[in-house]
């Protein structure tokens, strides 16, 4: 018995000095915050191309609107110049009616001055025969010899009628001189006013042309920058690929890393847990083995002290002719055994009671452990659940709890992720999904409409603040939007209906949901497709 009690003293010192040795995962933690720093330093990067590539947008959207206003002025300037040529046609016609008319008054100051020369020669003649026959007894002479009274006055008529012709010449001679100055005068006069015309729209329409060369220098200058725009857009896109690239990379790398650390804390917990239970184990063989060796020792000790009352009462048997002093002394060891009985009893009842709590802390510890086990277990598999999602830079985020409600109905015909623009032709991240249709879009979640107006690429669209950092998108809308910003909504309300608005191949709605300003698979959230 004293060997077993030793070898229970023995085993009990062993495991005091016995400890659990863990180790502290210093370099695993310190990768993994790289990890995590080099990501966000990447996404902070890639909102930053997405600020860029906004503000590039806007530039273009603010180029293109003034070529065309640069277009419609130089088009109001060919109508100008259109218009002002046909005026100078107008003018040149206006212009060969003129000199047509000056030809014509020419011909007719010819004719006249022909006349005039005809006049002035036959006046000429008429003066010269006055001069030689026609003088003035000779006309008396002529008068004076009429015979009677008619001859007198047919005489006097014939004088009347010499002398009237030459009147009548004289005047007409006047009038047609006097016809000839006016013409020359108007004819000249009209062909200084068409000459000022032409003059002044030839130079009006010089105006214009160099006007419209102008304007045709600042639309290259114009286009020259909206390449530049749309060169620098597409690198910033570029860039903002290779960066979702690396996102996706350093998300896959810290998932395995996480995995990493969380089977590395489950063999650890395992470990912990086996050695407890061993320590625990060797504790209860100790624990035994003491107890073993005090209830010997008790049992030894009621042994003895029954073989000692046993030897008293044969001793009191055999001399009762004892002194009463003895017989009271025997009495009193008597009653000490049984006290020592007693107290032996009182013992053995409570080590009993010690056994039991130690044995329910023992079931206790080992329920403790198991649960520990089966909740490193869960998280392992939760964990290992997570990586199958969709292969976006915020793949691993957790679907929030709320339920999400789908946004419209019809087909999904563009998924989440990389794929071939339909318009552009090159590989592009497509950051949400495609639902083919024609009807209402509605809410997904209760939220505040954070925009609902137009962009280029998007056209009408929508965006939504759920709060806890979750946010949806809903684009290519028709232009009668039903909500506005600042308006709260709730689940299942309707906002829009579906268009073809933006960079659209056709009526459908592009609907995205953010995490933190990061785009995630809407297909982990809204079910149904």
């Amino acid at each position: 018995m004293k060997k077993k009690f030793t070898l229970g003293l023995l085993a009990s010192v062993m495991l005091a000095g016995s400890f659990p040795i863990v180790g502290s995962p210093v370099q695993a933690e310190n990768l993994l915050d790289e990890l995590k720093q080099e990501k966000e330093e990447v996404e902070n990067r890639s909102g930053e191309l997405d600020g860029n590539i906004e503000n590039t947008e806007q530039e273009m959207e603010e180029l293109a609107r003034e070529r065309e206003e640069l277009e419609a002025s130089i088009q109001a300037l060919q109508i100008s110049i259109s218009e002002l040529t046909e005026d100078l046609i107008d003018q040149n016609d206006r212009l060969d009616a003129a000199n047509k008319e000056i030809d014509r008054l020419n011909e007719q100051i010819d004719h006249l001055n022909v006349l005039i020369e005809q006049r002035n020669e036959k006046l000429m003649q008429q003066a010269r025969s006055t001069q030689t026959q026609w003088n003035p007894t000779r006309i008396i002479h002529i008068i004076l010899s009429a015979e009677n009274l008619s001859d007198l006055i047919s005489r006097m008529g014939i004088v009347s009628q010499l002398v009237s012709a030459n009147r009548s010449i004289i005047e007409d001679q006047i009038r047609d001189q006097q016809l000839v100055k006016e013409s020359e005068e108007q004819v000249q006069a009209e062909r200084v006013e068409v000459q000022n015309t032409l003059n002044e729209m030839e130079a009006t329409r010089e105006q214009l042309s160099s006007q419209q060369v102008a304007l045709d220098d600042e639309i290259m200058h114009v286009a020259e920058l909206y390449e530049m725009n749309e060169k620098e857009k597409e690198s910033f896109i570029s860039e903002q690929y290779v960066l979702a690239q690396q996102a996706m990379t350093l998300s896959s790398e810290i998932q395995s890393e996480e995995e990493r650390r969380l089977e590395e804390q489950r063999r650890r917990e395992e470990e912990e847990r086996r050695r407890a239970e061993e320590e625990a184990e060797r504790q209860a063989i100790a624990e035994a083995a003491r107890l073993e060796a005090e209830r010997e020792e008790q049992a030894r000790a009621e042994e003895e002290a029954s073989q000692q009352a046993a030897a008293e009462r044969r001793e009191a048997e055999s001399s009762e002719h004892a002194a009463p002093q003895q017989r009271e002394e025997e009495a009193r060891q008597q009653a000490a055994a049984q006290q020592r009985e007693e107290e032996a009893r009182q013992r053995a009842a409570a080590q009993q009671r010690e056994d039991e709590a130690r044995r329910q802390a023992e079931a206790e510890a080992r329920a403790a452990a198991q649960r520990r086990e089966q909740e490193a277990a869960a998280a392992t598999s939760s964990q290992s659940g997570g990586s199958s999602s969709s292969p976006s830079p915020s793949s691993s985020s957790t679907p929030s709890s709320v339920s999400w409600s789908r946004p419209a109905s019809g087909r999904l015909t563009s998924p989440f992720g990389f794929r071939i623009h339909p318009i552009f032709r090159t590989r592009r991240f497509h950051s949400g999904i495609d639902i083919a249709g024609s009807g209402a879009i509605t809410a997904t979640r209760s939220g505040t409409v954070r925009t609902a107006g137009f962009n280029r690429a998007l056209g009408y669209y929508i965006d939504i603040d759920h709060g806890d950092g979750y946010a949806s998108r809903y684009a290519h809308l028709q232009p009668n939007m039903l909500v506005s910003r600042g308006q709260s909504v709730s689940q299942g309300q309707r906002i829009g209906t579906m268009g073809t608005t933006g960079d659209s191949t056709g009526v459908h709605l592009h609907f995205e949901i953010h995490k933190n300003g990061q785009p995630v698979n809407p297909l982990n959230y809204v079910s149904g497709f």
